[in-house]
């Protein structure tokens, strides 16, 4: 049973001289289907045609393109200057048209359901742009817009879709897509699924160039020329007519199998379309043979710099193969142009036959990318919603309070493993000879030698407690992050906060995903400082006192008790022990080897009390700034990736 509360989402792909219409819903996974647009077009595309007619009132597509008597009619209206009535009474009337025939035929838009539009755009056009591109098709009578590049809508297509084969590689990685029109023909790099600013090729490289080049070779043998010229100039709407003729023809041409042209150079497509002028009536021919298609295809242009429209394109193409900082793993061709032979051919060989993919129907392509993109965004929202009620609870602030003692313990352990051997022990020499003056001093300089050691950045002690802390961390917060993850049909492993590694010295994050990596190793970062701090504070703080009261250091104290013959409470003899600066024949009493052995057989014992001592000085010093710190940097490591975790919604 359907699922009331579900938005069915309609992909509605506007294009210069096509559109086409899919939709799907938020309850499903499966892939959009492509709208019948019926009794207006009969197929499942529009030609973006627009006419009003005395009787019939709005007419679209083909009726439009055909109907006589008709007061208005426009063909190929899409356009960035959205301000222009010129642009806006022909975009409202088709749209509004359009919609309301699909609301009309199909019963999921007809108010049981929420119905989001989207609609695309090229990637050239602004956030700014999109958004008044939006506003005026609500004024169509449309009240959810959505407005998506049509780079993303073809990403996402080939990523869905069973008629593209493609794989996780080529879509992980860097993909060219090139969106074939009317009017433009445009490039977008897309690297790890985010598509970047369009690639500007300098021309309008659009295939209604093509169609305007037939007519003009068609007119051009014709014997009524000049009365055809002459009526084309002041008639617009004829002239829009028969570039459409054209444009059929042309589309009929690339449609049939190459072979038989090879084997029939003389097999045409294309017919004839009757032409009024004035009380008489003349037969325009507009056939097609692969010799006159090379010519159209060959003719120089002076819209593209006297190049024709088969040199642009390859120079289009070398020109962004050049410009990419990378080969892309894949390029992918869409729009209906992309079925011309000679561009599948070319775009083949300028970056490998085994990169270029192109659908079996790339001029649905763009509109079922664009229902997919809308019903992402929808689950995403929500996927969003839930993440940012997880970061919002204290869920996460309590896991990492309840793991913070085992990093006290790990910290303690970092200070105070092996200290004995390494500091204790050269101290108590030099302190011997006279170096330092007193224990106090002593411990001071080991205070300032252990520092000194764990914040060497070729030391990996303290980073290796970093890495092996958040690592043990990780497998608790998918456990919150993995129902989300189930609910939204997203792999648990996206919400995965990656693995750190020390490497020569450093925290290092390996790890390959669409964000940057310097905020995915944002919680090594923060903790890697205020550890430092922590350690720091502690060592130059309480540190001296606990390292001479504590651990190794208190055994070199109480054998000087027992040198200096000091009476009176435990306390004070250890701390007079401790300031005392004993002559130094004093200082060589019971010999050295005698006390570096007892420091040597007691080592183990003393640093693990030593160790629980600065566990819990840690805590005590930087525990609340280490939970508040570490929190925010796991909520803002999760929030990035929850970014990349909403492209795998589908």
């Amino acid at each position: 049973m359907a699922d009331r509360t579900a938005t069915v989402v309609v992909g509605f792909d506007l294009g210069h001289g096509e559109s086409a219409l899919s939709k799907t819903r938020t309850d499903t996974t499966k892939q959009p289907e492509v709208m019948d647009v019926g009794s207006t077009g009969g197929g499942r595309q529009h030609v973006t045609a627009v006419a009003e007619h005395p009787t019939r009132g709005v007419l679209v597509g083909r009726e439009a393109a055909d109907a006589r008597g008709v007061t208005w009619f426009d063909l190929g209206f899409k356009s960035p200057e959205v301000d222009r009535e010129e642009v806006r009474r022909p975009v409202l009337a088709f749209v509004a048209k359009v919609s309301a025939d699909a609301v009309a035929r199909d019963r999921e838009l007809d108010g049981r359901y929420p119905v989001r539009w989207v609609f695309g755009a090229p990637s050239g056009w602004s956030a700014e742009l999109r958004r008044a591109y939006a506003t005026m098709l609500k004024s169509a009578g449309l009240q959810h817009v959505d407005v998506v590049s049509e780079s993303r809508a073809a990403m996402l297509y080939a990523r869905e879709s069973d008629k593209v084969t493609v794989s996780r590689d080529q879509l992980a990685g860097s993909m060219l897509v090139v969106d074939m029109g009317s009017s433009t023909t445009d490039f977008t790099h897309v690297l790890r699924r985010h598509a970047g600013p369009p690639i500007d090729s300098g021309l309008q490289l659009g295939a209604g160039l093509i169609d305007r080049t037939i007519l003009e070779r068609q007119l051009r043998d014709h014997p009524e020329r000049e009365a055809l010229e002459e009526l084309l100039h002041n008639d617009r709407q004829l002239r829009l007519r028969l570039e459409l003729r054209c444009r059929e023809a042309k589309e009929r041409f690339f449609r049939t199998d190459p072979g038989r042209f090879a084997d029939d150079p003389d097999a045409t497509v294309g017919g004839y379309e009757k032409v009024h002028v004035g009380k008489r009536a003349f037969f325009l021919e507009i056939e097609l043979n692969a010799t006159e298609m090379d010519v159209v295809l060959d003719t120089p242009q002076p819209s593209l710099q006297g190049r024709s429209w088969r040199q642009a394109f390859r120079a289009a193409l070398d020109d962004v193969c050049e410009r990419l900082p990378e080969q892309p793993n894949a390029v992918l061709l869409t729009g209906g142009a992309s079925r011309m032979h000679f561009v599948q051919d070319q775009t083949r060989e300028v970056f490998g036959a085994d990169r270029v993919l192109i659908g079996l129907e790339p001029e649905v392509a763009i509109a079922q990318g664009l229902a997919l993109a809308g019903r992402m965004s929808l689950r995403a929202a929500g996927f969003r919603s839930d993440i940012r009620k997880l970061l919002k609870s204290d869920r996460i602030g309590s896991l990492v309070q309840d793991r913070l003692p085992a990093l006290g313990d790990k910290l303690g352990e970092a200070v105070a493993d092996g200290m004995t051997e390494r500091h204790v022990i050269p101290a108590f020499r030099r302190w011997r000879v006279g170096e330092s003056a007193t224990l106090n001093d002593m411990a001071s300089g080991i205070t300032a030698a252990l520092h000194a050691e764990l914040t060497d950045p070729d030391n990996p002690r303290l980073k290796q407690v970093i890495a092996d802390w958040q690592n043990a961390l990780r497998p608790d917060l998918e456990e919150l992050t993995r129902p989300i993850c189930r609910r939204w049909h997203i792999p648990p492993s996206a919400m995965a906060l990656p693995t750190v590694a020390v490497s020569g010295g450093k925290l290092e994050v390996p790890f390959d995903a669409a964000a940057a990596t310097e905020v995915l190793d944002n919680i090594a970062k923060v903790m890697n400082v205020l550890v430092a701090g922590v350690v720091a504070t502690t060592l130059f703080g309480a540190g001296t006192a606990i390292i001479a009261a504590t651990g190794p250091f208190a055994v070199l104290v109480a054998f000087a008790v027992v040198w200096a013959g000091l009476q009176g409470g435990k306390e004070a003899v250890m701390g007079k022990a401790r300031e005392a600066n004993m002559p130094l024949l004093m200082r060589k009493v019971g010999g050295e080897n005698r006390l570096i052995t007892k420091l040597r057989q007691s080592a183990g014992s003393q640093e693990a009390q030593l160790a629980q001592a600065f566990s819990a000085q840690f805590l005590e010093d930087g525990g609340q700034q280490l939970m508040n710190e570490i929190t925010k940097g796991i909520a803002e490591d999760l929030d990035a990736l929850a970014e990349s975790a909403e492209l795998l919604i589908s």
